[in-house]
């Protein structure tokens, strides 16, 4: 399955535009292929993400403080993808959309820190990349939730490092994610953009904290305890482990 390459931007003509867009088929209508919003994953205790149009997030909050280099990611993004290209009946949905992954471009919004600022301006290859995942979404409407790996780790863990950030969020970043993938036809698309604001902090989200072993009364996000949710954590050799040793861990 081939994507479509990465767009740039490019100041050429409409015609030259459209006959590009004929050509390679990686030609995007607006409202065919859409991230409709970012899902909350279920509280039950185990990480799983609902299809559920009406209940979402607007924006997300990371702590830095509770990234550890052990976690496959510092944030965890949860788009409910819709494919608006029209049903055909055919038993083999030739407007079906196989999804092959995300890109996910990272940016700030509004200022920064000289600190925060510095470490996104030294990591450009961190901002920009693509999540490979996969699944399959009917067409005339159909919907399927995922599960993206939006922030990486190393980049968490250093605006950390540089210090700067506090209990109030000081950073607000933007993360930019399409999904890619083609129809069983053979198409090559890429969603439209989806943009969520994420608010970074330094401890905004560190509930209790005790010796471990402690069992937590609160475990926060069941995906990923560094977002989103108070979490309560406990202590171990100057390491601070959340959700507190004795509940759930990541």
């Amino acid at each position: 399955m081939n994507a479509c390459p990465r767009s740039r931007p490019l100041a050429v003509s409409g015609a030259f535009v459209l006959a590009a867009l004929a050509v390679t088929g990686c030609g995007r209508v607006p409202g065919q292929f859409e991230i409709l919003n970012d899902q909350v994953p279920n509280s039950a205790g185990t990480c799983s993400v609902p299809v559920s149009p009406t209940e979402y997030m607007g924006e997300g909050l990371m702590d830095v403080s509770i990234v550890r280099a052990a976690f496959t990611s510092a944030y965890l993004f949860f788009p409910l993808i819709e494919n608006n290209l029209p049903g055909t009946g055919a038993p083999n949905d030739p407007n079906q959309i196989q999804i092959s992954g995300f890109d996910v471009d990272i940016s700030g919004i509004g200022p920064a820190t000289a600190s925060a600022q510095q470490v996104l301006d030294d990591n450009q290859a961190l901002l920009h990349f693509r999540v490979p995942w996969s699944g399959g979404v009917s067409s005339a409407g159909g919907q399927i939730s995922a599960m993206v790996e939006a922030v990486p780790v190393p980049l968490a863990v250093q605006l950390a490092s540089a210090g700067g950030l506090g209990v109030i969020p000081s950073l607000t970043l933007n993360l930019r994610v399409q999904a890619v993938g083609a129809t069983n036809s053979g198409r090559s698309l890429t969603s439209d953009p989806f943009n969520f604001p994420l608010k970074v902090c330094n401890g905004c989200l560190v509930g209790h904290v005790a010796p471990c072993p402690y069992t937590p009364a609160n475990t926060g996000n069941a995906c990923n305890p560094a977002q989103d949710q108070i979490v309560d954590c406990c202590t171990e050799n100057g390491n601070l482990i959340c959700p507190a040793a004795g509940g759930p861990t990541q």
